[in-house]
Parts: structure tokens; C-alpha cells; sequence
């Protein structure tokens, strides 16, 4: 084996051991001392072996890899069950007649407890001194593994040292392609210099792409590292909004970040690979820990990219990198309605406000403010019915009504459940059967004349048989299908009934679809030319009517 061959073997060894070495103190403790045996037998098989020597020592030297006990001198850590020197140190003639009753020297194994690990180490004596070797070993008291303190790992830091980490592997290609005294270099130096002393400030941040003792990857090789890196920043960015204490994220998004993350770490492992670092690096390595601890406290199962066997591709980062600024942008927009949101029903609940205060001679002019407002809110999927535009529009504006007014739309649907609410009159529940026959209200007979004979689409909850014929029926359709989804499944089921020529109208219920397949309706639907109508509550024809009057009233009556 030449010394090439045995730099590999060593480089295996390490990446094989070292992750293990540094989750268990017991083991650290076997490979020290396991170490300091292997070189003391590779000293002693170094010098020329001495005659036997059977002279008497009250102290002589422990058997090869045996530490003596604590308080006799020798360094802290002693490992349970080892023998006492007097029991391993061949017994000395009391007289120069005695050498004949000298027993032959033998070599055997003398069992040893390190933690909770065994080993058994080879040592040589008479018969006797190895039989009271062994018996002084196995009647050793047991100690308790030492409990591994729990480390806090901090994302954020992970993800500022992976950025640093990504800049400095293109730091150094642009550096490589700088001519030499240029003033490029120069300013390439400059900047080196820059990241290294950024580097010394953040805890255990080792730029080893600047390290001149080893011969480090080849430009194409660094870009990929590099977009790894920054895919493993990218990720942990995520996991780290949508964790944040009142954040836009939503139940299936934490999931699927996780995911993202087990991928980005393993592409990163895998990238790292064929480089002379010799150990995991320390963010990857971090963030595996934190992900491991983060997925059994929550419950969560990822099914790809957390072990060894099912690594993922350092070649798929920049396509990663592109689904997670997606997700990341879709929580930007979220941020920004729901600011809108705030804001906009602040405004309800000015005018709400005055039309209370001044009384019915003045309400007039707050009432198209108010409709205008409710018509942003209902843009952004905030019905009139929902329980903030109630709040903000109270009782009292609604009872300052003109009298003989007749307000259409989502005025009308928003007053009339607060007054509702003033009666005692509960809203329908979305599943209430209602009575066949019944006189519907002019909203839906409006919406009835745009659909009649028309198909639609239902997406959201469990397939509902009784919601569906009274669809149906209030909006003379010939079919309503109904598209059931598994919350954290996929929404290509939902593709081609949206894309059906005969399909009128997509019917989005928010409360029982998560976000991600409400924003595939919306597109399947902008992609078909099919307007997409977002139900804030419930399913009754009453209110469906309203939001389709309000959010497609248009389109369908130029169809």
C-alpha cells in the first residue's frame, strides 16, 4: 500500500468515524485510548525486543493501553475496569534459587469496560497474573455513560457562515482568473483578506477553500459547492420565516421546508465529498442535528435525503434554490394582504364609527367607503360574512341604515349578517340542508343566468353530496364536481377537470384548501382562461353567489 493508498484509506476511516466520534463521549474515550495503545506497541515494535526480564518492581508499568486509576498520578479518565499495576507486573524470585519456580510467560485478552462500549486488550504475564487480570477487570463496578450535553444550534449563524462560505469558493475562482500583480488580484486579496478576518468574529467558520496547504477543487467543482452552500443558506432562511412567531406561513409549509432542507444538506455533503476535507463541514453537520432533534420533537417524516444511502444531487441546487425563492416569495405576498388586510378593515371600522356616532343623517357618505373597502377585501379572499369584517362593521352602523335603502352586493351580505347577528339568527352552517323550492335571492338568480347549464368546479374538504345539489340547483348547473385533495398531497388531480372545455368556474373554498393548492387552482384556472373564485366561509348558494358576484361578474357575463 503506497502512501497515496493509505491517505485514502485514512480519509474513509475519518468520514466513517468522525460524526459518530463527536455524538458519543464513550466512544471518543475507546479511540483515545485505543490510539495511545496502538502507538506505544508501534514504538516498542520499533527498538529491538530486551531479554525477559524478571527483576522486582513494586511500580512497574501497566500493560500496554491501560490507564492507571484517578489519584496515581496519571491524567484524569481512568477507564472502568481496568487492573491494578500490581496485578499485571510479573512477581519478582526472592532468591536466585527461585528462578526455577518461575512460571513461563504467557499473553492473553483482558476484558475492559469504556462506558458502555468493550473492548478487549492483549497483554502478556504468567498464568496467574493474567487470571487476577481478568478477574480485577470483570468485577469492576460498572459506571454510567456520561450524558451528552445538549447543544443549541443557531440557524441564523449557520446560515450567515454558509453565505460566507458560498462567496469565498467564487472569491477564489475570480482570484485564480486575476492576473498575477494585476490590479484585479489586488483588489481579489483585498477582499480575501476581508472574509477571513469576517470569519475569526463568527464561531467555528473555517473558510478552507483560502487554505494553501491543500490543492483545492477545480473552478467547476467550486461553483457547485458554492450554489450548494447557498442552497443550504436558502433553506434555513425558510425554516427560519416560516418558524418565526407570527409569521404568513401555513401548516403544509413547514413540511415541505424540511424537506428542502434535508436536500439542500445532503446535496451539500455529497458536494464536499471528493475534496480534502477530511470531516463533515460544521454547518452541514449542524444543520442535520438540528433537523434530526427539530422532525421527532414536531412529529414530522421526511422521506428523502436523511441518511447516507439516499443522497441527494449537488447538480439539482440551483433548481432548489428556485422553489424555495418561490415559496419565499409567495410569503412575501402573504405579508403584504395581510397588511392590506389590517389596514383596509381599519378602515370599515372608522367609517362603522362614525356612521355610530353621527347617526343616519350622515351615514350616507360612509357607506360607498365602506363598500369600496369590503370590495379590496374581498379581492384578496376576506368575504363579507368573515367574523373581522363583522367586528369592524357593528351593530350599530348597521342599525343606522337608511330606512327604505336597499344596498346589493357585499354590502348587503355584510349588514345582513350583522343583523342577523342582532336577531339572534345564527349563520347557515355550510352543510345545512335547506328547503327544495325555496325563493332564492335576486344575487343568485343573476348568477343563475351566467351559469345556467354550465359546469363547476369545486376545490376544497371532503367531497359533500348535499352541498352539491343545492349548487346545483340554485345556479341551474348541470354538474358540479367536487376535486378532493390530501392536505400535504399533490394537486395534479385537480388539472384536468379545470381544464374541461364545458368548465364555467373554479370554486376555491380557502378554509378547507391549504394555500399551495389554492395558488395551483388559481393558475390551472389562468392557464385555462377559467375564472377562479375564492370562498373566504362557508358553501351556502347565498353566499356563494355574493363572492361570485363580486370577484367574476365580469368575465362571466362577457362569456
Amino acid at each position: 500500500m503506497n502512501e497515496s493508498d493509505m491517505r485514502r484509506l485514512i480519509d474513509a476511516v475519518e468520514q466513517v468515524i468522525g460524526p459518530r466520534l463527536r455524538e458519543s463521549e464513550p466512544l471518543r474515550r475507546i479511540a483515545e485510548v485505543i490510539g495511545t495503545w496502538l502507538a506505544e506497541e508501534a514504538a516498542r515494535a520499533s527498538r529491538p525486543s530486551p531479554p525477559p526480564a524478571y527483576e522486582s518492581t513494586s511500580s512497574g508499568p501497566a500493560a500496554p493501553g491501560i490507564e492507571t486509576p484517578p489519584g496515581s498520578g496519571a491524567p484524569a479518565g481512568s477507564i472502568v475496569g481496568s487492573a491494578p499495576v500490581s496485578a499485571l507486573a510479573p512477581e519478582a524470585p526472592s532468591a536466585p534459587g527461585d528462578q526455577a519456580r518461575q512460571l513461563p510467560l504467557s499473553s492473553g485478552l483482558v476484558p475492559l469496560t469504556l462506558g458502555d462500549a468493550r473492548v478487549h486488550l492483549s497483554i502478556q504475564g504468567t498464568t496467574e497474573e493474567l487470571g487476577r487480570a481478568r478477574a480485577a477487570a470483570e468485577h469492576a463496578p460498572a459506571r454510567e455513560p456520561a450524558a451528552e450535553p445538549f447543544v443549541e444550534i443557531d440557524l441564523g449563524l449557520v446560515e450567515e457562515r454558509c453565505r460566507l462560505k458560498a462567496s469565498s469558493c467564487r472569491l477564489l475562482i475570480e482570484r485564480r482568473g486575476a492576473r498575477g500583480g494585476s490590479e484585479a488580484e489586488r483588489a481579489a486579496v483585498e477582499r480575501l483578506n476581508t472574509m477571513i478576518a469576517r470569519a475569526k468574529t463568527l464561531p467555528n467558520c473555517f473558510l478552507w477553500v483560502f487554505w494553501q496547504q491543500e490543492v483545492q477543487p477545480a473552478d467547476d467543482d467550486l461553483l457547485v459547492i458554492a450554489e450548494c452552500y447557498d442552497a443550504l443558506a436558502d433553506a434555513v432562511s425558510l425554516v427560519r420565516r416560516i418558524d418565526a412567531p407570527g409569521g404568513e406561513g401555513h401548516p403544509g409549509d413547514m413540511p415541505l421546508a424540511f424537506a428542502w432542507l434535508a436536500e439542500a444538506s445532503s446535496a451539500l455533503r455529497v458536494a464536499l465529498a471528493d475534496t480534502w476535507l477530511a470531516r463533515d463541514d460544521q454547518d452541514q453537520y449542524e444543520t442535520h442535528q438540528w433537523l434530526r432533534r427539530e422532525t421527532a420533537g414536531r412529529r414530522v417524516y421526511i422521506q428523502r435525503h436523511m441518511t447516507l444511502d439516499d443522497p441527494a444531487q449537488p447538480a439539482g441546487a440551483t433548481d432548489l434554490r428556485a422553489k424555495i425563492r418561490e415559496l419565499l416569495d409567495l410569503l412575501s405576498r402573504r405579508a403584504d394582504v395581510s397588511k392590506q388586510v389590517h389596514n383596509t378593515i381599519g378602515q370599515v371600522r372608522y367609517h362603522a364609527g362614525l356612521i355610530a356616532k353621527n347617526g343616519v343623517e350622515h351615514a350616507s357618505e360612509h357607506w360607498p367607503r365602506i363598500e369600496s373597502a369590503l370590495e379590496r377585501l374581498a379581492s384578496w379572499g376576506v368575504g363579507p360574512t368573515d367574523p373581522r369584517v363583522k367586528e369592524a362593521l357593528n351593530r350599530l352602523a348597521a342599525a343606522a341604515r337608511p330606512a327604505g335603502s336597499h344596498p346589493a352586493g357585499l354590502l348587503a351580505a355584510a349588514l345582513g349578517a350583522i343583523e342577523g347577528a342582532v336577531a339572534g339568527v345564527a349563520d347557515t352552517a355550510p352543510d345545512e340542508p335547506e328547503s327544495t323550492g325555496r325563493a332564492w335571492s335576486t344575487e343568485v338568480l343573476t348568477v343563475r343566468a351566467w351559469l345556467r347549464g354550465k359546469r363547476m368546479v369545486v376545490i376544497g374538504g371532503e367531497r359533500n353530496l348535499p352541498a352539491i345539489a343545492r349548487l346545483e340547483e340554485a345556479f341551474a348547473l348541470r354538474e358540479v364536481e367536487w376535486v378532493s385533495l390530501t392536505e400535504h398531497g399533490s394537486g395534479a388531480p385537480m388539472r384536468a377537470p379545470i381544464q374541461r372545455p364545458e368548465t364555467a368556474l373554479v370554486i376555491v373554498i380557502i378554509k378547507l384548501t391549504g394555500h399551495l393548492h389554492a395558488d395551483e387552482a388559481r393558475a390551472y384556472a389562468a392557464d385555462s382562461g377559467k375564472p377562479c373564485v375564492v370562498l373566504p366561509g362557508g358553501y351556502n348558494p347565498e353566499r356563494v353567489a355574493v363572492e361570485i358576484s363580486s370577484q367574476a361578474s365580469e368575465r362571466l357575463q362577457s362569456r
